[in-house]
Protein backbone atom coordinates (compact mmCIF):
# COMPACT_ATOMS: atom_id res chain seq x y z
CA UNK A 1 0.00 0.00 0.00
CA UNK A 2 1.21 3.36 -1.44
CA UNK A 3 0.86 5.04 1.99
CA UNK A 4 2.57 2.74 4.10
CA UNK A 5 5.73 2.56 1.57
CA UNK A 6 9.17 3.56 3.45
CA UNK A 7 7.52 3.50 6.78
CA UNK A 8 10.33 2.77 9.16
CA UNK A 9 11.64 5.83 7.21
CA UNK A 10 9.25 8.02 8.96
CA UNK A 11 9.33 9.82 11.64
CA UNK A 12 6.89 9.00 14.22
CA UNK A 13 4.61 11.94 14.08
CA UNK A 14 4.39 11.02 10.44
CA UNK A 15 4.00 7.47 11.56
CA UNK A 16 1.28 8.41 13.73
CA UNK A 17 -0.38 10.52 11.25
CA UNK A 18 -0.44 8.03 8.67
CA UNK A 19 -1.87 5.08 11.13
CA UNK A 20 -4.88 7.20 12.53
CA UNK A 21 -5.74 8.28 8.92
CA UNK A 22 -5.96 4.57 7.44
CA UNK A 23 -7.62 3.68 10.88
CA UNK A 24 -10.54 6.69 10.36
CA UNK A 25 -10.97 5.94 6.68
CA UNK A 26 -11.52 2.05 7.15
CA UNK A 27 -8.78 1.05 4.73
CA UNK A 28 -9.47 -2.68 4.13
CA UNK A 29 -6.54 -2.58 1.64
CA UNK A 30 -4.40 -1.46 4.27
CA UNK A 31 -4.73 -4.82 6.33
CA UNK A 32 -2.08 -7.19 4.54
CA UNK A 33 0.56 -4.26 4.18
CA UNK A 34 -0.34 -3.69 8.05
CA UNK A 35 0.34 -7.12 8.58
CA UNK A 36 3.59 -7.54 6.87
CA UNK A 37 4.39 -4.37 8.90
CA UNK A 38 3.76 -6.15 12.27
CA UNK A 39 5.70 -8.98 11.75
CA UNK A 40 8.38 -7.43 14.22
CA UNK A 41 7.95 -5.04 16.99
CA UNK A 42 8.88 -1.46 15.70
CA UNK A 43 11.34 0.87 17.36
CA UNK A 44 8.97 2.68 18.96
CA UNK A 45 6.72 0.82 21.35
CA UNK A 46 3.92 3.59 21.05
CA UNK A 47 3.87 3.49 17.27
CA UNK A 48 3.89 -0.39 17.14
CA UNK A 49 0.45 -0.65 19.53
CA UNK A 50 -1.11 1.93 17.04
CA UNK A 51 -0.24 -0.65 13.92
CA UNK A 52 -1.71 -3.26 16.25
CA UNK A 53 -4.87 -1.37 17.38
CA UNK A 54 -5.06 -0.31 13.65
CA UNK A 55 -5.17 -3.56 12.47
CA UNK A 56 -7.35 -5.07 14.94
CA UNK A 57 -9.87 -2.49 14.17
CA UNK A 58 -9.81 -2.68 10.60
CA UNK A 59 -10.40 -6.73 10.82
CA UNK A 60 -13.42 -5.99 12.63
CA UNK A 61 -15.99 -8.46 10.89
CA UNK A 62 -13.55 -9.30 7.69
CA UNK A 63 -13.89 -13.45 8.02
CA UNK A 64 -11.22 -13.60 5.04
CA UNK A 65 -8.65 -11.24 6.72
CA UNK A 66 -8.99 -13.34 9.95
CA UNK A 67 -8.45 -16.62 8.47
CA UNK A 68 -5.59 -15.06 6.57
CA UNK A 69 -3.85 -14.07 9.95
CA UNK A 70 -4.48 -17.36 11.85
CA UNK A 71 -2.30 -18.73 9.06
CA UNK A 72 -0.09 -16.11 8.85
CA UNK A 73 3.69 -17.43 9.33
CA UNK A 74 4.48 -14.56 11.76
CA UNK A 75 3.40 -15.70 15.40
CA UNK A 76 2.69 -12.08 16.38
CA UNK A 77 0.33 -11.24 13.70
CA UNK A 78 -0.88 -14.93 14.65
CA UNK A 79 -1.83 -13.68 17.97
CA UNK A 80 -3.40 -10.63 16.94
CA UNK A 81 -5.47 -12.43 14.59
CA UNK A 82 -6.62 -15.34 17.17
CA UNK A 83 -7.78 -12.67 19.79
CA UNK A 84 -9.69 -11.13 16.84
CA UNK A 85 -11.26 -13.91 16.33
CA UNK A 86 -12.32 -14.08 19.97
CA UNK A 87 -14.24 -10.80 19.13
CA UNK A 88 -16.10 -13.22 16.49
CA UNK A 89 -18.14 -16.17 15.69
CA UNK A 90 -17.60 -17.19 11.95
CA UNK A 91 -17.78 -20.27 11.10
CA UNK A 92 -15.04 -20.42 8.87
CA UNK A 93 -12.73 -19.61 11.54
CA UNK A 94 -13.61 -22.37 13.80
CA UNK A 95 -11.70 -25.18 12.12
CA UNK A 96 -8.38 -22.83 11.79
CA UNK A 97 -8.81 -22.13 15.33
CA UNK A 98 -9.03 -25.96 15.84
CA UNK A 99 -6.05 -26.82 13.57
CA UNK A 100 -3.68 -23.93 15.19
CA UNK A 101 -4.52 -25.58 18.46
CA UNK A 102 -3.53 -28.68 17.48
CA UNK A 103 -0.31 -27.45 15.84
CA UNK A 104 0.80 -25.29 18.80
CA UNK A 105 2.85 -25.79 22.39
CA UNK A 106 2.74 -22.28 22.95
CA UNK A 107 0.84 -21.72 25.95
CA UNK A 108 -0.08 -18.10 25.24
CA UNK A 109 -1.17 -18.67 21.89
CA UNK A 110 -3.08 -21.99 23.43
CA UNK A 111 -4.52 -19.59 26.13
CA UNK A 112 -5.88 -17.39 22.90
CA UNK A 113 -7.25 -20.29 20.82
CA UNK A 114 -9.29 -21.38 23.51
CA UNK A 115 -10.63 -18.27 24.60
CA UNK A 116 -11.57 -17.53 20.84
CA UNK A 117 -13.51 -21.05 20.39
CA UNK A 118 -15.56 -19.72 23.67
CA UNK A 119 -18.01 -17.95 20.76
CA UNK A 120 -18.89 -21.60 19.51
CA UNK A 121 -21.69 -23.52 21.16
CA UNK A 122 -20.87 -26.90 19.90
CA UNK A 123 -20.69 -29.66 22.48
CA UNK A 124 -18.58 -31.43 19.58
CA UNK A 125 -15.75 -28.70 20.89
CA UNK A 126 -15.95 -30.89 24.51
CA UNK A 127 -13.38 -33.94 23.99
CA UNK A 128 -10.79 -31.14 21.63
CA UNK A 129 -10.87 -29.09 25.03
CA UNK A 130 -11.15 -31.81 27.84
CA UNK A 131 -7.28 -32.80 27.52
CA UNK A 132 -6.27 -28.86 28.23
CA UNK A 133 -7.51 -29.54 31.55
CA UNK A 134 -4.10 -31.33 32.65
CA UNK A 135 -1.50 -28.44 31.10
CA UNK A 136 1.28 -27.50 33.22
CA UNK A 137 -0.55 -23.56 32.80
CA UNK A 138 -2.78 -22.55 34.86
CA UNK A 139 -4.13 -20.42 32.51
CA UNK A 140 -4.65 -22.87 29.67
CA UNK A 141 -6.45 -24.57 32.62
CA UNK A 142 -8.57 -21.50 33.67
CA UNK A 143 -10.31 -20.84 29.93
CA UNK A 144 -10.40 -24.51 29.47
CA UNK A 145 -12.66 -25.10 32.26
CA UNK A 146 -14.49 -21.89 31.00
CA UNK A 147 -15.11 -22.90 27.59
CA UNK A 148 -16.42 -26.20 28.83
CA UNK A 149 -18.52 -24.89 31.37
CA UNK A 150 -20.50 -22.86 29.07
CA UNK A 151 -21.10 -25.74 26.77
CA UNK A 152 -22.59 -28.08 30.09
CA UNK A 153 -20.44 -31.16 28.59
CA UNK A 154 -21.72 -34.40 30.43
CA UNK A 155 -18.06 -35.56 30.28
CA UNK A 156 -17.09 -32.66 31.40
CA UNK A 157 -18.66 -32.72 34.60
CA UNK A 158 -18.02 -36.20 35.24
CA UNK A 159 -13.80 -35.40 34.46
CA UNK A 160 -14.31 -32.08 37.00
CA UNK A 161 -15.96 -34.25 39.75
CA UNK A 162 -13.35 -37.02 39.56
CA UNK A 163 -10.86 -34.57 39.93
CA UNK A 164 -11.63 -33.54 43.03
CA UNK A 165 -12.49 -36.66 44.03
CA UNK A 166 -8.71 -38.06 43.31
CA UNK A 167 -7.24 -34.61 44.86
CA UNK A 168 -10.20 -34.06 47.82
CA UNK A 169 -7.50 -36.97 48.99
CA UNK A 170 -4.28 -35.87 48.25
CA UNK A 171 -4.81 -32.61 50.00
CA UNK A 172 -6.35 -34.36 53.38
CA UNK A 173 -3.38 -33.83 55.05
CA UNK A 174 -1.86 -30.57 53.49
CA UNK A 175 -2.44 -27.40 54.34
CA UNK A 176 -2.58 -25.87 50.78
CA UNK A 177 -4.60 -26.08 48.04
CA UNK A 178 -3.47 -25.56 44.34
CA UNK A 179 -5.40 -23.81 41.44
CA UNK A 180 -6.25 -26.59 39.40
CA UNK A 181 -8.46 -27.82 42.29
CA UNK A 182 -9.81 -25.11 43.08
CA UNK A 183 -11.13 -24.38 39.83
CA UNK A 184 -12.26 -27.73 39.27
CA UNK A 185 -14.56 -26.89 42.67
CA UNK A 186 -16.24 -24.12 41.25
CA UNK A 187 -16.47 -24.89 37.81
CA UNK A 188 -18.58 -28.53 39.31
CA UNK A 189 -20.65 -25.95 41.40
CA UNK A 190 -22.01 -25.26 38.48
CA UNK A 191 -23.98 -27.41 37.27
CA UNK A 192 -25.65 -27.92 40.62
CA UNK A 193 -27.16 -31.24 40.00
CA UNK A 194 -27.87 -33.91 42.99
CA UNK A 195 -24.34 -35.50 42.47
CA UNK A 196 -22.45 -32.78 42.48
CA UNK A 197 -23.87 -30.71 45.48
CA UNK A 198 -23.89 -34.53 46.99
CA UNK A 199 -19.90 -34.43 46.11
CA UNK A 200 -19.32 -30.70 47.82
CA UNK A 201 -21.60 -30.90 50.69
CA UNK A 202 -19.25 -34.17 51.98
CA UNK A 203 -16.29 -31.89 51.51
CA UNK A 204 -17.89 -28.89 53.58
CA UNK A 205 -15.56 -29.85 56.25
CA UNK A 206 -12.82 -31.07 55.12
CA UNK A 207 -9.13 -31.26 56.99
CA UNK A 208 -7.53 -28.84 55.00
CA UNK A 209 -8.63 -25.46 55.66
CA UNK A 210 -7.68 -23.61 52.80
CA UNK A 211 -9.26 -26.76 50.68
CA UNK A 212 -12.46 -25.77 52.89
CA UNK A 213 -12.50 -22.00 52.52
CA UNK A 214 -12.86 -22.77 48.97
CA UNK A 215 -15.62 -25.45 49.42
CA UNK A 216 -17.60 -22.81 51.09
CA UNK A 217 -17.31 -20.00 49.00
CA UNK A 218 -17.92 -22.09 46.44
CA UNK A 219 -21.05 -23.30 48.36
CA UNK A 220 -22.51 -19.89 49.39
CA UNK A 221 -21.92 -18.78 45.88
CA UNK A 222 -24.66 -21.34 44.34
CA UNK A 223 -27.48 -19.22 45.83
CA UNK A 224 -30.72 -20.47 47.33
CA UNK A 225 -30.51 -23.82 45.15
CA UNK A 226 -28.33 -25.12 47.76
CA UNK A 227 -30.40 -24.72 50.58
CA UNK A 228 -32.32 -28.20 50.91
CA UNK A 229 -28.80 -29.89 50.66
CA UNK A 230 -27.63 -27.28 53.75
CA UNK A 231 -30.69 -28.55 55.63
CA UNK A 232 -30.30 -32.08 55.41
CA UNK A 233 -26.68 -31.62 56.45
CA UNK A 234 -27.84 -29.44 59.92
CA UNK A 235 -30.39 -32.50 60.36
CA UNK A 236 -28.03 -35.64 59.91
CA UNK A 237 -24.54 -33.92 59.35
CA UNK A 238 -21.53 -34.06 62.69
CA UNK A 239 -20.93 -31.30 64.70
CA UNK A 240 -18.55 -29.93 62.56
CA UNK A 241 -20.40 -29.97 59.44
CA UNK A 242 -23.13 -28.59 60.60
CA UNK A 243 -21.48 -25.63 62.11
CA UNK A 244 -20.17 -25.04 58.36
CA UNK A 245 -23.40 -25.42 57.07
CA UNK A 246 -24.65 -22.48 59.27
CA UNK A 247 -22.21 -20.63 58.18
CA UNK A 248 -22.85 -20.59 54.70
CA UNK A 249 -25.91 -20.19 54.93
CA UNK A 250 -25.03 -17.10 56.82
CA UNK A 251 -22.89 -15.96 54.11
CA UNK A 252 -25.97 -16.49 51.27
CA UNK A 253 -28.25 -13.94 53.18
CA UNK A 254 -31.44 -15.71 51.70
CA UNK A 255 -34.43 -15.06 53.89
CA UNK A 256 -35.45 -18.82 53.68
CA UNK A 257 -32.18 -20.06 55.16
CA UNK A 258 -33.56 -17.40 58.59
CA UNK A 259 -36.53 -20.52 58.40
CA UNK A 260 -34.25 -22.87 58.45
CA UNK A 261 -32.21 -21.92 61.11
CA UNK A 262 -34.78 -21.17 63.75
CA UNK A 263 -36.26 -24.81 62.94
CA UNK A 264 -33.13 -25.98 63.91
CA UNK A 265 -32.36 -23.05 67.32
CA UNK A 266 -35.79 -24.97 68.89
CA UNK A 267 -33.74 -27.72 69.97
CA UNK A 268 -32.54 -26.67 73.09
CA UNK A 269 -30.13 -29.58 73.76
CA UNK A 270 -28.28 -28.23 70.59
CA UNK A 271 -24.20 -28.07 71.42
CA UNK A 272 -22.94 -24.32 71.99
CA UNK A 273 -20.69 -24.11 68.83
CA UNK A 274 -23.59 -24.43 66.95
CA UNK A 275 -26.03 -22.68 68.54
CA UNK A 276 -23.41 -19.46 68.13
CA UNK A 277 -22.37 -20.39 64.75
CA UNK A 278 -26.48 -20.04 63.90
CA UNK A 279 -26.84 -16.94 65.60
CA UNK A 280 -24.23 -15.33 64.00
CA UNK A 281 -25.72 -16.39 60.53
CA UNK A 282 -28.94 -15.10 61.42
CA UNK A 283 -27.27 -11.61 61.70
CA UNK A 284 -26.12 -12.05 57.96
CA UNK A 285 -29.71 -12.31 57.00
CA UNK A 286 -31.93 -9.39 57.55
CA UNK A 287 -35.70 -10.78 57.55
CA UNK A 288 -38.31 -10.74 60.59
CA UNK A 289 -37.66 -14.39 60.58
CA UNK A 290 -34.36 -13.59 62.24
CA UNK A 291 -35.30 -11.35 64.64
CA UNK A 292 -37.65 -13.29 65.95
CA UNK A 293 -34.96 -16.12 66.61
CA UNK A 294 -32.28 -13.46 68.06
CA UNK A 295 -34.74 -11.82 70.07
CA UNK A 296 -35.29 -15.67 71.35
CA UNK A 297 -31.74 -16.30 71.66
CA UNK A 298 -31.76 -13.31 74.65
CA UNK A 299 -32.59 -16.07 77.12
CA UNK A 300 -29.47 -17.91 76.52
CA UNK A 301 -27.05 -18.20 79.45
CA UNK A 302 -23.81 -19.40 77.85
CA UNK A 303 -21.84 -15.78 77.67
CA UNK A 304 -20.37 -16.65 74.15
CA UNK A 305 -23.49 -17.54 72.90
CA UNK A 306 -25.06 -14.51 74.15
CA UNK A 307 -22.17 -12.30 72.84
CA UNK A 308 -23.18 -13.78 69.68
CA UNK A 309 -27.15 -12.99 69.86
CA UNK A 310 -26.56 -9.25 70.62
CA UNK A 311 -23.79 -8.66 68.19
CA UNK A 312 -26.74 -10.44 65.36
CA UNK A 313 -29.13 -7.74 67.19
CA UNK A 314 -27.59 -4.71 67.14
CA UNK A 315 -27.34 -5.57 63.06
CA UNK A 316 -30.63 -5.89 62.63
CA UNK A 317 -31.70 -3.20 65.84
CA UNK A 318 -35.04 -2.25 65.32
CA UNK A 319 -37.97 -0.46 67.56
CA UNK A 320 -39.34 -3.84 68.45
CA UNK A 321 -35.90 -5.29 69.12
CA UNK A 322 -35.00 -2.25 71.35
CA UNK A 323 -38.23 -3.16 73.11
CA UNK A 324 -37.71 -6.85 74.41
CA UNK A 325 -34.31 -5.88 75.41
CA UNK A 326 -35.86 -2.85 77.81
CA UNK A 327 -38.14 -5.38 78.73
CA UNK A 328 -35.11 -7.86 79.42
CA UNK A 329 -33.29 -5.66 81.09
CA UNK A 330 -36.67 -4.51 83.68
CA UNK A 331 -36.99 -8.06 84.66
CA UNK A 332 -34.09 -7.57 87.29
CA UNK A 333 -32.69 -11.19 87.16
CA UNK A 334 -29.40 -12.33 86.78
CA UNK A 335 -30.31 -12.40 82.62
CA UNK A 336 -30.58 -8.62 82.94
CA UNK A 337 -26.71 -8.83 83.93
CA UNK A 338 -26.16 -11.16 81.02
CA UNK A 339 -27.80 -9.35 78.85
CA UNK A 340 -26.00 -6.17 79.92
CA UNK A 341 -23.13 -7.28 79.66
CA UNK A 342 -22.84 -8.87 76.14
CA UNK A 343 -24.37 -5.53 74.91
CA UNK A 344 -21.39 -3.27 76.08
CA UNK A 345 -18.78 -6.51 75.01
CA UNK A 346 -20.24 -6.95 71.75
CA UNK A 347 -20.18 -2.76 71.42
CA UNK A 348 -23.84 -2.77 70.32
CA UNK A 349 -23.74 1.06 69.78
CA UNK A 350 -27.30 0.74 67.69
CA UNK A 351 -29.26 -0.92 70.41
CA UNK A 352 -27.05 1.06 73.19
CA UNK A 353 -28.26 4.60 71.80
CA UNK A 354 -32.17 3.64 71.69
CA UNK A 355 -32.05 1.96 75.04
CA UNK A 356 -30.07 4.37 76.82
CA UNK A 357 -32.71 7.13 75.92
CA UNK A 358 -34.82 5.52 78.47
CA UNK A 359 -33.98 6.68 81.74
CA UNK A 360 -34.46 3.99 83.72
CA UNK A 361 -32.13 2.15 81.68
CA UNK A 362 -29.77 4.44 81.02
CA UNK A 363 -28.31 3.97 84.79
CA UNK A 364 -27.77 0.71 84.35
CA UNK A 365 -25.89 0.97 80.83
CA UNK A 366 -23.18 2.96 81.95
CA UNK A 367 -23.02 1.10 85.55
CA UNK A 368 -22.24 -1.51 83.79
CA UNK A 369 -19.70 0.21 81.34
CA UNK A 370 -18.14 1.65 84.22
CA UNK A 371 -17.39 -2.34 85.60
CA UNK A 372 -15.91 -3.51 82.77
CA UNK A 373 -12.84 -2.38 82.80
CA UNK A 374 -12.84 -1.99 78.76
CA UNK A 375 -11.71 1.26 78.20
CA UNK A 376 -11.93 0.32 74.37
CA UNK A 377 -15.30 -0.35 74.74
CA UNK A 378 -16.13 3.26 77.31
CA UNK A 379 -15.04 4.78 74.63
CA UNK A 380 -16.57 3.73 71.58
CA UNK A 381 -19.87 4.65 73.73
CA UNK A 382 -18.29 7.78 74.69
CA UNK A 383 -18.77 8.46 71.45
CA UNK A 384 -22.24 7.70 71.15
CA UNK A 385 -23.28 9.56 74.23
CA UNK A 386 -21.15 12.65 72.56
CA UNK A 387 -23.82 12.45 69.69
CA UNK A 388 -27.03 12.72 72.11
CA UNK A 389 -28.34 15.80 73.33
CA UNK A 390 -29.15 16.76 76.61
CA UNK A 391 -27.67 16.79 80.39
CA UNK A 392 -27.39 13.09 81.09
CA UNK A 393 -25.65 12.04 78.38
CA UNK A 394 -22.59 14.87 79.14
CA UNK A 395 -22.65 14.30 82.89
CA UNK A 396 -22.05 10.48 82.11
CA UNK A 397 -19.74 11.22 79.81
CA UNK A 398 -17.80 13.19 82.74
CA UNK A 399 -18.18 9.88 84.82
CA UNK A 400 -16.45 7.66 82.18
CA UNK A 401 -13.56 10.08 81.76
CA UNK A 402 -12.98 9.80 85.32
CA UNK A 403 -11.03 6.06 85.17
CA UNK A 404 -7.21 6.30 85.32
CA UNK A 405 -5.56 5.56 82.38
CA UNK A 406 -4.28 2.57 81.64
CA UNK A 407 -0.83 1.19 80.61
CA UNK A 408 -0.45 -1.80 78.79
CA UNK A 409 2.57 -4.74 79.49
CA UNK A 410 1.64 -6.91 76.76
CA UNK A 411 0.59 -6.54 73.30
CA UNK A 412 -1.77 -9.67 71.80
CA UNK A 413 -3.29 -9.81 68.36
CA UNK A 414 -6.73 -11.84 67.74
CA UNK A 415 -7.58 -12.63 64.11
CA UNK A 416 -11.05 -13.93 63.79
CA UNK A 417 -13.61 -13.81 61.31
CA UNK A 418 -16.35 -13.44 63.69
CA UNK A 419 -17.22 -10.17 65.34
CA UNK A 420 -18.75 -11.61 68.46
CA UNK A 421 -15.06 -13.67 69.25
CA UNK A 422 -13.48 -10.92 68.84
CA UNK A 423 -15.86 -8.50 71.24
CA UNK A 424 -15.02 -11.44 73.40
CA UNK A 425 -10.75 -11.30 73.00
CA UNK A 426 -11.60 -7.30 74.05
CA UNK A 427 -13.36 -7.86 76.58
CA UNK A 428 -11.24 -10.88 78.42
CA UNK A 429 -8.54 -8.89 77.32
CA UNK A 430 -9.35 -5.40 79.36
CA UNK A 431 -9.68 -7.74 82.28
CA UNK A 432 -6.66 -9.19 82.24
CA UNK A 433 -4.67 -5.92 81.00
CA UNK A 434 -3.47 -6.58 77.90
CA UNK A 435 -3.76 -4.33 75.69
CA UNK A 436 -5.19 -6.05 72.31
CA UNK A 437 -5.44 -5.41 68.26
CA UNK A 438 -8.11 -7.32 65.99
CA UNK A 439 -8.27 -8.33 62.81
CA UNK A 440 -11.41 -9.96 60.64
CA UNK A 441 -8.89 -12.22 59.05
CA UNK A 442 -5.50 -13.58 58.36
CA UNK A 443 -4.87 -11.52 55.70
CA UNK A 444 -5.50 -8.61 57.72
CA UNK A 445 -2.97 -9.89 60.50
CA UNK A 446 -0.73 -10.27 58.07
CA UNK A 447 -0.31 -6.71 56.73
CA UNK A 448 -0.48 -5.82 60.47
CA UNK A 449 2.84 -7.75 61.40
CA UNK A 450 4.22 -6.37 58.59
CA UNK A 451 4.98 -2.69 60.03
CA UNK A 452 3.88 -4.00 64.15
CA UNK A 453 7.17 -3.34 66.45
CA UNK A 454 6.19 -5.65 68.94
CA UNK A 455 3.67 -8.26 70.00
CA UNK A 456 3.91 -10.97 72.62
CA UNK A 457 1.03 -13.02 71.92
CA UNK A 458 -1.21 -14.08 68.24
CA UNK A 459 -4.53 -15.61 68.98
CA UNK A 460 -5.90 -17.16 65.69
CA UNK A 461 -8.88 -18.98 64.27
CA UNK A 462 -8.30 -22.12 62.37
CA UNK A 463 -11.10 -21.10 59.67
CA UNK A 464 -11.13 -17.63 57.79
CA UNK A 465 -11.77 -16.22 54.51
CA UNK A 466 -8.77 -14.77 52.73
CA UNK A 467 -6.29 -16.61 54.99
CA UNK A 468 -6.70 -19.21 57.31
CA UNK A 469 -5.05 -19.37 60.92
CA UNK A 470 -2.35 -22.05 59.31
CA UNK A 471 -1.77 -20.08 56.24
CA UNK A 472 -1.44 -16.89 58.71
CA UNK A 473 1.12 -19.16 60.84
CA UNK A 474 3.30 -19.95 58.23
CA UNK A 475 3.75 -16.76 56.31
CA UNK A 476 4.75 -15.19 60.29
CA UNK A 477 7.25 -18.14 60.23
CA UNK A 478 8.71 -17.23 57.39
CA UNK A 479 9.40 -13.94 58.75
CA UNK A 480 12.74 -13.75 61.28
CA UNK A 481 11.04 -11.10 63.23
CA UNK A 482 7.99 -13.57 64.08
CA UNK A 483 9.91 -16.83 64.08
CA UNK A 484 9.47 -17.87 67.52
CA UNK A 485 6.42 -15.61 68.05
CA UNK A 486 3.86 -17.60 70.49
CA UNK A 487 0.80 -18.62 68.84
CA UNK A 488 -2.36 -20.04 70.06
CA UNK A 489 -5.25 -21.38 68.34
CA UNK A 490 -8.79 -21.58 68.60
CA UNK A 491 -10.40 -25.02 67.67
CA UNK A 492 -13.13 -27.20 68.01
CA UNK A 493 -12.66 -29.97 69.81
CA UNK A 494 -13.41 -32.60 66.89
CA UNK A 495 -10.98 -30.49 64.55
CA UNK A 496 -8.15 -32.29 66.16
CA UNK A 497 -7.16 -33.95 62.75
CA UNK A 498 -6.06 -30.81 61.65
CA UNK A 499 -3.92 -30.01 64.92
CA UNK A 500 -0.78 -31.60 63.60
CA UNK A 501 -1.37 -29.64 60.35
CA UNK A 502 -1.11 -26.45 62.48
CA UNK A 503 1.24 -27.49 64.66
CA UNK A 504 3.95 -28.62 61.97
CA UNK A 505 3.03 -24.72 60.83
CA UNK A 506 4.24 -23.40 64.20
CA UNK A 507 1.35 -23.41 66.61
CA UNK A 508 2.37 -23.34 69.95
CA UNK A 509 -0.62 -24.16 71.97
CA UNK A 510 -4.82 -24.87 71.36
CA UNK A 511 -7.78 -23.73 72.76
CA UNK A 512 -10.99 -25.70 72.41
CA UNK A 513 -14.11 -23.98 71.79
CA UNK A 514 -16.32 -23.44 73.29
CA UNK A 515 -14.64 -21.89 76.53
CA UNK A 516 -15.25 -19.69 79.15
CA UNK A 517 -13.30 -15.97 79.78
CA UNK A 518 -11.54 -18.04 82.97
CA UNK A 519 -10.37 -20.78 80.64
CA UNK A 520 -8.78 -18.51 78.23
CA UNK A 521 -7.35 -16.05 80.96
CA UNK A 522 -5.59 -19.73 81.90
CA UNK A 523 -4.16 -19.95 78.78
CA UNK A 524 -3.19 -17.28 77.91
CA UNK A 525 -1.53 -16.30 81.25
CA UNK A 526 0.13 -19.53 80.67
CA UNK A 527 1.57 -18.62 77.25
CA UNK A 528 2.72 -15.38 78.28
CA UNK A 529 4.80 -16.54 81.24
CA UNK A 530 2.60 -14.47 83.45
Amino acid sequence: MDALKDFFRKDMIEQITILDEIRESGRQDAVAALMDLYIDPLPDQAVDEMVYHTLFELMAGQENATISGLRHTSPRVRMLSVRRAAEESFEAVKPVLLSLLESTDDADLIQEVIRGLRNYDDPSLAPVLLPYLDHEDCSVVAWAMNVLGDLEAPEYRQTLMQIVKDREAELRDASECDLKTALSVDNLAKFKDDDATALLMSLIHHTNPVFRRVVLGVLAAMGKDILPALEKCLETGDKDEKIMAANVIGLMGDKKGADILNGQLDQRDMEKNLRFAMYEALGRIPSIRSVIGLTDGLTETDEMVLLAVLTSLDTLCNPGVVKVVQEKIDQGDDQTARVIQALITSRATNLFKAVYESESHAGPLVEALLASKDMEAVEVFKKELGSMPGERPAADITRLSAGEEVVFAKRVVAADDSKAMLFFYKSAAAELGLELVTAMDGKEALDYFQTADAVDLLITDLNMPEMTGVELTQELRQIEKWADLPILMATTESESSQVDIAREAGVNDFISKPFTKDDFSKKVNEMLGS
